[in-house]
């Protein structure tokens, strides 16, 4: 036991090397399994619909994306990589790699680029916590918070969506790995480079504009002994603090959110229109969250206890409380970031799971740290193992639900089923108006860019039915919007319709639409996924002529 002990002390920077090794190979496959599912359709998420064609657009020159309900800094990134592709694509596909005929015919590559680009800064990231986690408790924490990191189902799921969130995630775990540099004593480069960071990560979710929050802790410490030494110079505390957190983190992270997203100032009032817009959403809430009693209950469980397990949650939350125990400095910068910005998306009325994304790598990192430490009591060889047992089933559950995610991206999905059928038996030309997560039916007013193409899908003039909101008026889900428009089919997907029957008193105009369709419309095809199969339920109904005519 001692010679291997010895051992391990003498070769532990090639052991934790090899360990770090094989957490990123897991890392790296469970974030590439299953990456292409579905493409060139974007069935994984319809976030992903918004996001590449706007990146697309900044590619072919169009810097200002016009859109801030996100952030741009995402955007410019990925529009960098298809600018850096753009010499294979042309060797490789047919057409102008920037040409928008080119996208809507076949967008699967940048579609592709972009998912793999959520891969890589999924697998970063957990490199990243791992280097946040030497630092702060050592070098098992950093290891095990990897591990962790690498197995959260909502993290590898989002790892394979072409959408801000993991990217956000890894920019600001880096921000926190390098202001806790600076609070150990490594200088002032490495502060402002974190604050860089922390401004690089608000450009690309607005959320984690909270980062300024553990980056002033770490300044605090950073700055100090500079500080105290200016103070003792006569020169007064107040005005020393400023100046050094003006200079030092403040300045440095709203240049870098200015840098990543200049459109926020060269069009402000579409950003202000546009982010005040993003507020009220999150204000009001969005379809599934209407009967929820609590925002904080609802994203302990079933948001946090989803991804993380019920025995990693209750490690994390004890986590938490001993990090407020114990009081470390890289304590008092990571645990009340984590609270607070908790509560503060507790208080939203919109309560996606995806939100938490930014504290999941924080939680895992607190919940291993306690056991890292229960390992140093007393008795350690009783505890260690005990200590091991645990972390295996908390580990193990997260992993498993992973492996479940990416068995999801395999087979058959009941959009594509829908889709394979209505350009079987609907001609041409049919008008459609169709909800949200329904077929990805070709609009007639892109069928030109097929021209000359012998495998162009049937084009159809389409309508959308706006995705509903509270309080907010909604006219297309009304039989009258659709005859005015001579519609002759409606489409509606389950993950829309259950979400407004589940709370119809919110949405009762809604309700007796669906209501209608049933009483006035023939339900022409039903696509319920089967085993084995994916996506929501589909249901196509052709108004009557005497209707779709009047």
């Amino acid at each position: 036991m001692n010679a291997t002990a010895a051992w391990l002390r003498g070769h532990g920077a090639a052991v934790s090397a090899g360990l770090l090794a094989a957490i990123l190979l897991v890392a790296l496959v469970l974030r590439l399994d299953g990456i292409a599912w579905g493409l060139p359709h974007s069935l994984i998420n319809v976030d992903e619909y918004v996001v590449v064609p706007k990146a697309f657009s900044v590619a072919q020159g169009h810097v200002n994306p016009q859109f801030f309900l996100y952030p741009s800094f995402f955007f410019y990134v990925l529009a960098a990589l298809y600018l850096a592709a753009a010499p294979l694509l042309w060797l490789t596909r047919e057409g102008s790699p920037l040409a928008t005929g080119t996208f809507v015919v076949d967008p699967y590559p940048y579609y592709l680029l972009a998912r793999l680009l959520s891969a890589a800064c999924g697998v970063a990231g957990v490199y990243v916590v791992y280097r946040l986690g030497r630092v702060a408790y050592g070098r098992p924490a950093g290891l095990l918070a990897a591990l962790a990191l690498a197995v959260l189902p909502l993290h590898v799921a989002y790892s394979h969506m072409a959408v801000t969130d993991v990217t956000a995630t890894a920019i600001a775990l880096a921000a926190l790995w390098f202001v806790a540099e600076a609070a150990r004593g490594r200088g002032r480069r490495w502060l402002i480079v974190g604050a860089a960071a922390a401004g690089l990560a608000t450009s690309t979710k607005y959320n984690l504009g909270m980062l300024v929050l553990p980056a002033t802790v770490a300044a605090v410490y950073a700055c100090r002994e500079e500080a105290a030494s200016r103070v003792a110079g006569g020169a007064r505390a107040a005005r020393v603090w400023l100046r050094l957190l003006a200079a030092r983190l403040y300045g440095p992270m709203l240049a870098a959110f200015i840098l990543g997203s200049p459109f926020v100032v060269l069009d402000a009032p579409h950003f202000i229109s546009d982010f005040i817009k993003q507020n009220r959403i999150q204000d009001r809430g969005w379809l599934g969250y209407e009967n929820v009693p609590n925002g904080f209950v609802y994203n302990l469980t079933p948001n946090l206890a989803g991804t993380l397990g019920v025995v990693l949650l209750v490690l994390a939350l004890a986590g938490l409380a001993w990090a407020f125990w114990r009081r470390t400095r890289f304590d008092l910068i990571l645990a009340p970031y984590v609270l607070v910005y908790f509560l503060y998306i507790s208080t939203w009325k919109a309560l996606a799971d995806r939100y938490l994304l930014p504290i999941l790598p924080l939680l895992a990192l607190l919940a291993v740290r306690l056991c890292v430490d229960a390992v140093r009591l007393p008795k350690k060889g009783r505890t260690a193992a005990a200590v091991a047992a645990v972390l295996a089933v908390a580990l193990g559950a997260p992993l498993v639900s992973s492996l479940e995610f990416n068995g999801t991206l395999a087979g058959a999905d009941t959009r594509l089923l829908a889709k394979e059928w209505v350009e079987e038996n609907l001609p041409a030309g049919s008008v459609i108006a169709a909800e949200n997560y329904g077929p990805p039916l070709l609009r007639a007013e892109d069928a030109g860019y097929w021209a000359g193409r012998g495998d162009a899908p049937p084009a159809y003039r389409l309508y959308s039915l706006a995705l509903p909101s509270p309080t907010v008026p909604e006219p297309t889900h009304s039989l009258a919007w659709v005859r005015e428009r001579d519609v002759e089919y409606v489409i509606v997907s389950s993950t829309v319709s259950q979400r407004v029957l589940a709370a119809a008193h919110v949405y009762p105009e809604i309700a007796a639409f669906y209501e209608a369709l049933d009483e006035e419309a023939e339900l022409v095809k039903v696509f319920t996924p089967a085993a084995g199969e994916g996506g929501p339920e589909i249901k196509l109904y052709r108004l009557r002529a005497s209707e779709s005519s009047s």
